[in-house]
């Protein structure tokens, strides 16, 4: 029996209540706890439903590795919506299939990006604008999506033909959690180097098992990687 949770905004809030001032994400020598993490992530959160972002709404974030990345994720998630990774290492016409086949109502991005996809579709939100965030409420939102609604939508490699979205439920997500905690005895670790693109679901993986689990998540540059 796994306890009744439809989301991992409720599992990742009960942790920031456990642990706000341990360290939840570290880039490049910056880092947040997890009370900052979930300040900023609420208030991206309070963005996205003033631009009508709720259950079955799909987000689209294009952006690299940085201290906006966890946040932004975790605000589509406390938002209701779904996210859809957009590495901007990624070859723009594969961007652009995924963007024009998933049809997000919202995109999450960096201004240095705003050129790599075409600003039809969907509205453009950019985080690091002076003032994007100002004035948005920091306390947890509370609109919540049901397990049966979307977390997420990964998309498959195409090596075999066309790309496709898989489309993975919020239960399924917590349920995932579940099996690595005990799989990987993640209350046991303290900190997981996190190597994977976005784009890849192996990100969403080490996110959850890291920060569900009160550990520190720390993204490693690319240029770290290759």
């Amino acid at each position: 029996a796994l306890p009744e949770r439809e989301s991992i905004k409720e599992l990742f809030e009960e942790q920031v209540a456990r642990t706000p001032d341990a360290t939840a994400v570290v880039f490049a020598g910056d880092r947040l706890t997890f009370d900052e993490l979930n300040r900023r992530a609420n208030r991206i959160a309070a963005l996205l439903c003033e631009h009508g972002v709720g259950p079955g709404t799909l987000v689209g974030v294009l952006m690299e590795k940085s201290l906006d990345l966890v946040p932004a994720v975790l605000g589509v998630v406390k938002a209701g919506g779904a996210y859809i990774p957009l590495d901007p290492m990624y070859p723009p016409d594969r961007l652009e299939f995924m963007v024009s086949d998933a049809q997000p109502r919202v995109l999450l991005t960096h201004e240095k990006h705003l050129g790599v996809l075409p600003a039809t579709g969907h509205v453009t939100l950019t985080l690091d604008s002076p003032g994007a965030l100002d004035g948005r409420q920091d306390r947890n939102p509370l609109t919540s999506a049901g397990g049966e609604d979307l977390a997420y939508v990964i998309y498959t490699s195409g090596s075999t033909g066309r790309p496709k979205g898989a489309m993975i439920a919020n239960r399924s997500l917590v349920s995932a959690y579940f099996a690595y905690e005990r799989a990987y005895r993640l209350r046991e670790l303290t900190a997981h180097a996190q190597m994977a693109s976005f784009s890849f679901d192996v990100f969403t993986g080490d996110m959850i098992r890291s920060l569900l689990a009160g550990a520190k998540l720390v993204l490693c540059p690319i240029e770290i990687v290759v």
